[in-house]
């Protein structure tokens, strides 16, 4: 096993083309990969922070965490992460007392009213922070809401900025992102991401660890978590089972380029299975 492989004290696992292959956002409708289980299982054995992490952000982080559990895969509620979890965490630490204006579903509005967080609505006050998550459709009324506040100087985030969301089968449009982009259209304003693979999202996720960044590490299927993990300080881990072919990830270069390049979950399985069990675990 490599030195990098035995520091790694947490782990951060993408879901779709990583632990599941499925054509939908957050592992749902999907199967696991061969190992998935079996690296979960693991790793939580020998006493390993585990969090598994998606930019999905149309259903609240619980709801995707007994999905997974439901196809075997040993997921705590608390341990699962979604990019509108991580951008009401942003939100609390950043923006306290401010009123939000979510585009989105309850994905995003759920976390922000676990964490005491004010929504605004259409026909009230400009909101002081706008943020767009997916949804399965919009209302014209909020579009207006947002775009007005944040032309007025509204802190602005976006769960997405990718094109495209792919989970190991077929690639689909990442409609957040094309809403944020309306929005940015209109505004002249460019959005911050709180999903992969922005320091906002690093930022929740450590603290959710644990640990120093230089003991993480980011295992998923695109080069967006490997820049997550090198935000986090830590190792990155690419996998060829989803959305990035072998050709890609050799011309993969800077921050986007992984420590560590595997064909799936379960070469990385079969790599930390021979280690012992941590000393106290």
């Amino acid at each position: 096993m490599s030195a990098a492989l035995d520091d790694i004290r947490g782990w951060v696992f993408d879901v779709d083309g990583c632990l599941v292959r499925t054509t939908r956002a957050g592992g749902k409708g999907g199967v696991p990969f061969p190992g998935a289980i079996e690296i979960m299982e693991l790793l939580h054995d020998r006493g390993d922070e585990v969090v598994v992490c998606t930019n999905a952000s149309e259903l609240p982080p619980a709801v995707y965490a007994a999905h997974l559990r439901d196809i075997g895969l040993p997921v705590r509620d608390d341990a699962f992460v979604t990019a509108g979890s991580a951008a009401a965490d942003h939100v609390l630490a950043h923006h306290p007392g401010a009123r939000v204006l979510v585009v989105g579903a309850e994905g995003v509005t759920e976390p922000m009213r676990e964490r005491g967080i004010t929504l605004a609505a259409p026909g009230e006050e400009l909101a002081d922070v706008v943020v767009v998550g997916a949804a399965s459709s919009y209302e014209t009324p909020v579009l207006n809401a947002a775009a007005l506040a944040v032309a007025a100087g509204a802190a602005f985030y976006t769960t997405v900025d990718s094109p495209w969301f792919s989970g190991g089968i077929r690639r689909s449009l990442a409609v957040s992102a094309a809403i944020a982009a309306s929005i940015e259209f209109a505004t002249g304003r460019k959005a911050e991401v709180a999903g992969k693979p922005s320091a906002v999202l690093a930022e929740s996720l450590l603290r959710r660890l644990g640990v120093d960044g230089a003991a993480s590490a980011v295992v998923g299927d695109a080069p967006a978590e490997i820049r997550l993990a090198h935000h986090m300080g830590g190792t990155g881990i690419l996998l060829l089972s989803g959305a990035t072919t072998q050709s890609d990830a050799d011309d993969l270069t800077g921050p986007t380029r992984p420590e560590i390049v595997l064909d799936d979950i379960a070469v990385l399985h079969r790599r930390l299975a021979p280690q012992t069990t941590r000393q106290g675990a």
